[in-house]
């Protein structure tokens, strides 16, 4: 339980015990509590629902909450009860903090993951995760239940879309403790950790126009408000528009639905290719000759592409090179696919470290950190040049 509003719970137990407030007593509303405790009112709610549920306090919609008739034996026995309870919260060694997740690939998130648990424990936090499949009703079930858990702070990956649902809304106006990571949400003022997309699309761009593709085709599922997708496909824009290359719009697939399965380690075997998105990457092909190279915003969109290619009877990198947003390690030989690789181990660190200054400072305005990415060489691209010698 939260130490903060078992506090402010102890406290109003408190004032009926000595008499301060009696029986029929109008308690302070949240709002009051929370400007009184300088907590967030998500944080009072708890404190009231708890005296509420053990009928010490009874609470009207739009009136306010009253002190219930109980007597002081009762009283008594439950400030001492609660007391005891808090000493032995309080001599507890760790404290809870929650991360949210939608799921990972063995491409992405696993490190992000790993280095949230360790800056956790050096912190004396204990982690407690919720996975949302890319589920908006999971996600916000998953927000409730862990602040009614009592974790001090969320780490919050958000799943593709603009999920704007009221549990996160609720956080935000509370100024909850919470830090996003990977992306952030437009309009939502809150602490968020995350490489810059825009320039990691500029960078991955430019190594494909320097090695002389310069008729470049870009894959991506529908951007739907992800934050992290919309930089990337405006970054592969503005890399183009510098070099002044002028782009068709049918060599822009924004629509890909084939990688849209879930988040937790999807079978690549198991993979099913969308007809229509197999159906457009064909007609890209077929209408648009002049296209040598793809950039696709996602790996899973690069497997996708990769498969289609394949079955056309056209080879990587020979015919055609593919470069995306994070791959696979390959231990023994170099990724098959070039790629932007992010900094999960930085963005989990950092993600924690903003985490306690919340938790710490309430008044902490909104952080926006970046971390960083490199492009990494792999097996699916080559030089133009190379391929005009083969």
């Amino acid at each position: 339980m939260s130490k903060l509003y078992k506090k402010i719970y102890l406290d109003i137990l408190e004032e009926i015990k000595n008499g301060t407030l009696k029986t029929g007593d109008r308690i302070p509303s949240e709002n009051e509590l929370a400007e009184k405790f300088n907590v967030s009112r998500i944080t009072t709610k708890r404190a009231l629902d708890m005296l509420a549920q053990r009928n010490i306090i009874e609470r009207y919609r739009g009136k306010g909450s009253y002190v219930s008739d109980i007597n002081t034996a009762t009283i008594n026995s439950t400030v001492e009860k609660e007391n005891n309870l808090f000493l032995s919260d309080s001599n507890s060694k760790q404290e809870l903090v929650g991360f949210i997740f939608p799921g990972f690939g063995n491409d992405y998130g696993g490190k992000l993951l790993d280095s949230v648990e360790k800056r956790c424990s050096k912190h004396n936090l204990a982690m407690v995760m919720k996975q949302t499949l890319g589920n908006s009703e999971l996600e916000e079930k998953a927000i409730n239940s862990l602040v009614d858990l009592g974790v001090r702070g969320l780490i919050f990956w958000p799943s593709p879309g603009k999920h704007y649902n009221n549990a996160l809304l609720r956080l935000v106006i509370e100024n909850y403790p919470l830090v996003l990571v990977d992306r952030y949400l437009t309009g939502i003022p809150s602490s968020a950790v995350c490489i810059n997309n825009k320039m990691a699309a500029i960078e991955l761009t430019n190594y494909m126009l320097e090695i002389g593709h310069k008729h470049i085709a870009y894959l991506s599922p529908p951007t739907g408000g992800t934050s992290s997708l919309e930089d990337r496909i405006m970054g592969f824009h503005m890399a183009m528009a510098e070099k002044g290359v002028r782009i068709k719009p049918d060599t822009i697939l924004q629509n890909m639905r084939s990688t849209l399965q879930g988040y937790s380690n999807i079978n690549l075997r198991k993979l099913r290719i969308d007809e229509n998105d197999r159906n457009e990457i064909r007609k890209l092909i077929q209408n648009n000759p002049e296209v040598t190279a793809f950039i696709t915003s996602e790996y899973l969109v690069a497997v996708l592409l990769y498969e289609v290619l394949v079955s056309l009877g056209k080879k990587v990198p020979e015919d055609y090179s593919i470069a995306c947003f994070d791959t696979p390690t390959d231990i023994i030989d170099e990724p098959l696919f070039t790629h932007i690789l992010q900094d999960e181990e930085k963005m989990g660190f950092n993600a924690v470290d903003i985490l306690i200054k919340h938790i710490k400072e309430s008044d902490t305005p909104p952080i926006h950190s970046e971390v960083g990415f490199k492009v990494i060489k792999g097996r699916s691209t080559q030089s133009r040049s190379m391929k005009a010698i083969q």
